[in-house]
């Protein structure tokens, strides 16, 4: 799947984390590691420790959101790994700062590994869970996420989450005659749903409709995954099932789920790296 991985560090213990994670992700998968520091050389310890993975070590000046984006393009990187919080310190790192200015710009996919507090063990993960609401670019998230679960023998629940819009809701946006959800109101069908209101699917039936094509999309990656129709918020819901069901990773495209304007990264994708009890895997989908 991955080819060439490329993970920051500033060699404080919760970049170690993420580094570990990188490593065992690079040695699974039979990708070449680079070990990227961004700022002045720190010299030997940066050397031992790339040495101490088979990896490559290289030290780039500038800031380290910046560095590690321009880097994982230049290099022609696949995946791109960062803590959710370190390799500048807490402060500086939280998912505000650099975790959340990579996710925001880079042109990879990116792994952002959850380093407060770490895990109890770097064992392969053996649980994904995925997002989609049927859109193509949510779909390729499903594909990428099942190429993983393959390629890590694990599993893959795909969940697609609806949200029918309140009567509330609904009556304030049909005051606005100009408004294209009035028009949605009056036809059900989903091919008359505007796109930035098509994640809120009428019911079940219809994200079961969804599902069964993620199925679809899933085996054409030789993975039988579990699928799940839930009501409620997507990101909400993802988090909820993270938490409560062990699951190790939540993979979610850069944009999808919910349509171009509410999905870009500043909501659902957003949210769930800000806040998830799990490492998180943003798919680059556009």
């Amino acid at each position: 799947m991955y080819k060439r991985i490329l993970v920051g560090t500033d060699l404080s213990k919760t970049a170690q984390v993420a580094t570990d994670r990188a490593a065992s992700l690079a040695k699974r998968l039979g990708a070449e590691l680079i070990v990227m520091h961004a700022g002045r050389d720190p010299g030997e310890p940066l050397k031992k420790l790339a040495e101490g993975y088979g990896a490559e070590a290289v030290v780039v000046e500038g800031h380290p959101a910046d560095v590690l984006t321009a880097e994982a393009d230049a290099r022609g990187v696949d995946l791109l790994v960062v803590g959710s919080v370190g390799m500048t310190g807490a402060k500086r790192f939280l998912l505000g700062n650099v975790p959340n200015k990579v996710s925001h710009h880079t042109v990879t996919d990116l792994l952002i590994v959850k380093t407060d507090p770490p895990p109890k063990d770097m064992s392969d993960y053996s649980k994904i869970l995925v997002g989609t609401d049927g859109s193509p670019t949510a779909m390729r998230a499903v594909d990428a996420a099942a190429k993983l679960a393959k390629s890590l023998d694990a599993t893959v629940t795909v969940v697609c989450v609806y949200q029918p819009p309140s009567e509330q809701e609904l009556e304030k946006m049909r005051a606005d005659p100009n408004d294209p959800v009035a028009q949605w109101h009056t036809s059900r069908s989903t091919a008359d749903t505007p796109s930035e209101f098509r994640w809120r699917i009428a019911g079940a039936s219809h994200a079961e409709d969804v599902l069964e094509r993620a199925q679809e999309h899933a085996s054409k990656q030789g993975v039988d995954a579990e699928v799940r129709a839930l009501e409620g918020h997507p990101a909400e819901v993802l988090l909820s099932l993270a938490e409560g069901e062990d699951f190790d990773v939540i993979a979610v495209g850069s944009v999808g789920m919910a349509g171009a304007k509410r999905m870009m990264l500043g909501n659902v994708p957003h949210r769930i790296s800000h806040h998830a009890p799990t490492d998180v895997l943003i798919l680059k989908t556009t």
